[in-house]
């Protein structure tokens, strides 16, 4: 299993990266912002099996990221991740395909049973 993390603050992505230390993934990618993280896809050989975005990232957003993964894979799991408890940006992240998401802070264990629920599908 491969698990993609977008996420501009580099602590959150070491945090997401030790809380699914439990999980049997062969690997975790990374990316700073939503550009680093498409330029990665676009080149990307293997399957991902799991993205968690951020959506306030500088470049191209979560929700802007999510749109362009979605018009080319319409069924990998896509977590986003918010410190906002805006409900327009959720409503929107669900339209456009989100199917999770946590607001931050959050529990370790919030997120190891989000993505538990999710790969199990």
């Amino acid at each position: 299993m491969t698990i993609f993390v977008v996420d501009d603050s580099t602590v959150l992505r070491s945090i997401v990266k030790t809380a699914l230390a439990s999980f049997d993934y062969d690997e975790i990618i990374e990316a700073k912002d939503g550009e680093d993280a498409w330029e990665k896809i676009k080149t990307m050989q293997k399957k991902i099996d799991l993205f968690i975005l951020d959506i306030n990232m500088p470049k191209l957003n979560g929700l802007q990221l999510l749109e362009r993964i979605r018009a080319e894979d319409k069924k990998t799991p896509v977590i986003i991740l918010t410190t906002e408890s805006d409900k327009d940006k959720m409503i929107e992240a669900k339209k456009l395909g989100a199917t999770g998401w946590i607001i931050k802070p959050f529990d370790k264990g919030k997120l190891i049973q989000i993505v538990d629920m999710l790969i199990k599908k």
